[in-house]
């Protein structure tokens, strides 16, 4: 039986460009059959690419409607005015150059990660170095299979090093797990957030509170729930959480606010250094502005943030110096200030790697 009216909830989350794009035209061809699609997503340059007809919500309620005209796409700046309140040039507005940074935080130097006999297609760094600075934001972009995430994975203690050495504030460190990595200062908010970040079922508090468990108990292992629930009210207001009530189960929350409290979770343990990975997938465009902005105070405050972003304009807005990866490889660095999306892409894809030598051409 041939459907005649096709539901997807971001369907492209996790695809690759070329996936998207192949998908895009099958609906394209159903359309053109005379198959209805309802079309749910936060990408914005698919909605305007293959939608007839917008309807934007904002906090559950009707923010308005867009229609193509003549066989144009609808504008994203439109779509974006309608979802936030304001105007689209607001949110990635692009940061000076901060003087805030400090001295190095957290030093990788030939950093190489042990290939899993198991899975033997997955990425491995292969002689990574790197320095993050307090006060700092370091972009990190890459395309799928770059090693982005293994490095995140690898400095939090997730995966096992096979060679090289960090340092954290001038002294050697070698965690061997995630426990190790946040006794030493360490956080890492995963790209994953429904099945790597948040627990369900369980209530917001206890989402907020499970990294410092020993900072909310007594002598005795027993919660303290009047300091919980007071320093998650901090956190709430601090970090714009919108929620019913801390007993309501995060699985309710929009994503933007399930983020939010992953952040607050590490905040409360006041890192000296936060990896956060694909910080605003599955986040709507408002929210993605609140996040940014929050990353950009916890540099203020002085914490050394890693951003790692598959979305460019997203490590250009928040960034204060990028670097780019290909096969497990650095291989370039520059200032937000300097970088555009094509010279990111270009080093992405055939960037010279460390010493300078392009990739392939040893």
């Amino acid at each position: 039986m041939k459907g005649r009216l096709i539901i997807m909830d971001e369907p492209t989350s996790a695809l690759t460009e070329s996936e998207v794009q192949r998908l895009l035209g099958i609906m394209d061809r159903l359309r053109k059959e005379g198959v209805a699609i309802m079309f749910v997503t936060h990408r914005l340059e698919e909605a305007s690419t293959i939608c007839d007809r917008m309807t934007v919500l904002r906090d559950g309620r009707l923010a308005g409607h867009l229609l193509r005209e003549e066989g144009r796409p609808v504008p994203i700046p439109a779509i974006i005015e309608k979802m936030v309140g304001r105007a689209a040039s607001e949110l990635y507005a692009r940061p000076t150059q901060r003087e805030t940074a400090g001295a190095v935080r957290l030093s990788v130097r030939g950093l190489r990660t042990q290939r899993d006999p198991e899975a033997p297609h997955a990425i491995v760094l292969d002689g990574v170095d790197i320095d993050l600075k307090s006060g700092e934001i370091l972009g990190v972009a890459g395309l799928v299979g770059s090693g982005r995430t293994e490095l995140a994975r690898a400095i939090f203690g997730a995966d096992q090093i096979a060679a090289g050495t960090i340092t954290l504030d001038g002294k050697p460190i070698a965690p061997k797990s995630p426990a190790d990595a946040i006794e030493l200062g360490i956080g890492l908010v995963p790209e994953d957030r429904k099945h790597q970040a948040i627990f369900a079922m369980l209530e917001i508090q206890q989402n907020f509170s499970v990294a410092a468990l020993d900072t909310y108990s007594n002598a005795i292992g027993i919660m303290a729930e009047g300091r919980e629930r007071q320093a998650l009210g901090e956190y709430k207001k601090a970090l714009s959480i919108r929620m019913a009530s801390p007993d309501q189960a995060i699985e309710g929350l929009s994503g933007g606010n399930q983020q939010k409290v992953i952040i607050a979770r590490w905040l409360t343990r006041d890192p000296k250094v936060l990896v956060v990975d694909e910080p605003t997938r599955g986040v709507d465009v408002g929210a993605k502005a609140e996040v940014h902005q929050i990353l950009v105070q916890l540099a203020a405050r002085g914490i050394a943030v890693m951003v790692i972003s598959s979305e460019l304009p997203e490590v250009l807005a928040v960034s204060d110096r990028i670097v780019t990866m290909r096969k497990g490889r650095i291989t370039g660095e520059m200032p937000a200030v300097e970088a555009t999306e094509e010279k990111l892409m270009a080093l992405m894809a055939l960037g010279a790697d460390q010493n300078g030598q392009r990739q392939g051409d040893a």
